[in-house]
């Protein structure tokens, strides 16, 4: 796993992944708790609730599923 740093503003960086620059780690975390939460805490679906909650943080639009 890569070693995490902080940075000056509160966000941690990855030294070897790039993808978590800029993200703070604790709104990323309660916002996918938060979509855990309004799923009724339905249990499994952690790594669909943490990449929702990182493209919203982002900004980044999210895969279209018309099945739910």
């Amino acid at each position: 796993m890569a070693r995490m740093k902080r940075k000056e503003n509160g966000t941690r960086e990855s030294a070897g992944d790039t993808m978590l620059v800029g993200i703070d780690l604790e709104r990323l975390s309660q916002r996918a708790y938060e979509r855990y939460l309004a799923r009724g805490g339905e249990h499994g679906q952690d790594l669909e609730d943490w990449l929702a909650a990182e493209r919203e943080l982002r900004g980044a639009p999210g895969p279209t599923n018309p099945e739910r």
